[in-house]
Parts: C-alpha cells; sequence; structure tokens
C-alpha cells in the first residue's frame, strides 16, 4: 500500500474517482501556510469516511522538496515513512466516521515559494478514497489534494556587496622619448627601473653631447 501514490495507474485513479462522492469530505492540512524552507509540524485531519464508514489508514505523499523530519506518536496508530517514494502511511483506528482525526508529521518543506501538495489516499472500511487532484474545488465529487502555500522568508533581503575604492592606476600611454618596457623581478611583477634609469642616462648624455658641442664653438 506504501507504494500505491507513486504507482497507481490512470485507470485505477479514474475509478477512485468515480466512487460515491462525499458531501463535505476531506482531508485538510493545517497549517495552510508557512515560509518555505522552514522546519514546521503539518497535521493532517480528517472527520469522514467513504459511505459513512470507519477510517483505517492515511497515506501521504510529500510533494518534491519536502523531506520528513519526525513522526510524533499517536494513540491507537502506527506510523511508517517509505524513504524511496517519501511517502507516510499512518495505520490504526478504526475511526468511526462523523470522528475528527489528526495525525501530525514535522516536514522540513521546499524552498521554493508556490503552493505544495500532499496528494493522499484514506482507507476505510468501504475502499479508498484519493485526494490527489491537483485544482482546488469544493463540493460533490471534488476530492483535491490537502495543499500548503509556501510564502517567501520574509527577513530574507538581497545585500549588494559592499563597493571598494579602486586606486587610481598610471596611465600607460606611451610618452615621448620613453620606453615602456619594463624587466620582470623575483616576485613575479614588473620594474619600471630600466626605461626610468635609461631616460636619465639619455638625458645626461644629452647634456654632456650640448656642453662639448658649446665648448667646440667656443675655441
Amino acid at each position: 500500500m506504501i507504494r500505491r501514490l507513486v504507482l497507481m495507474s490512470s485507470v485505477a485513479l479514474a475509478a477512485l474517482l468515480l466512487a460515491a462522492p462525499i458531501a463535505g469530505a476531506h482531508v485538510d492540512v493545517d497549517p495552510g501556510e508557512a515560509v518555505a524552507g522552514t522546519t514546521v509540524t503539518l497535521t493532517f485531519s480528517f472527520r469522514h469516511g467513504k459511505d459513512g464508514t470507519a477510517t483505517t489508514a492515511l497515506e501521504v505523499l510529500l510533494p518534491s522538496g519536502a523531506s520528513l523530519v519526525d513522526l510524533p506518536a499517536v494513540e491507537g496508530w502506527s506510523s511508517e515513512l517509505d524513504e524511496v517514494t517519501g511517502t507516510i502511511t499512518w495505520s490504526g483506528g478504526p475511526v468511526p466516521d462523523g470522528t475528527l482525526t489528526e495525525l501530525p508529521a514535522v516536514v522540513q518543506l521546499p524552498s521554493s515559494p508556490g503552493e505544495a501538495l500532499f496528494k493522499t489516499i484514506q482507507t476505510t472500511d468501504a475502499g479508498e478514497l484519493a485526494w490527489i487532484e491537483e485544482e482546488e474545488s469544493e463540493g460533490e465529487g471534488a476530492y483535491p489534494a490537502p495543499r500548503l502555500t509556501l510564502t517567501a522568508d520574509p527577513a530574507g533581503t538581497t545585500t549588494a556587496p559592499p563597493t571598494s575604492t579602486v586606486p587610481t592606476t598610471p596611465s600607460t600611454e606611451r610618452l615621448p622619448g620613453t620606453s615602456l618596457e619594463a624587466e620582470e623581478r623575483d616576485d613575479g611583477g614588473t620594474s619600471a627601473a630600466p626605461w626610468v634609469i635609461g631616460s636619465g642616462v639619455a638625458a645626461l648624455v644629452a647634456v654632456g653631447a650640448g656642453g662639448l658641442f658649446l665648448k667646440r664653438r667656443a675655441g
């Protein structure tokens, strides 16, 4: 029975939905709204069985992204988790029709906001009820899945990375009479010393040559 929600064929599903409807019968989940990604205690409840008969089991399929944290004990019921299918099953009772029954589970909720469906099969003395419809409908013949609205974390904020002052880098524009060639240092960096020294030597040579030229003219 544990794998039925996952392996159920479309033909079997149609047969379940065409079974005698129960006015006002639902499986609900409380709370109906929670923050996405949080861990909360969800309580699945029902009051009626099929055709007024007693309920003997409830099987809930966890939505994608959800995981079971704990299954609190409930008097008169046994519970188990199928980790492969992500299905929780409670067996017990029988609970007479018209008796409110609440079955809790501590669940880690999916992290994305939206609507999470907890498709459920209710087993009664008169057969099964498949509360698996994705549409949220009411009235006779409607079998909506228990659903939970996941909201965004109100404390969650998007923080922009801090701005930093970037130091101004020297221009690499080539200047007249200079060279931007640099030699590699031992530490992997570069040094501008060669072209600075080269420029200084060139200036001294120019001054010396000018002085020699003037001296020759004076002689």
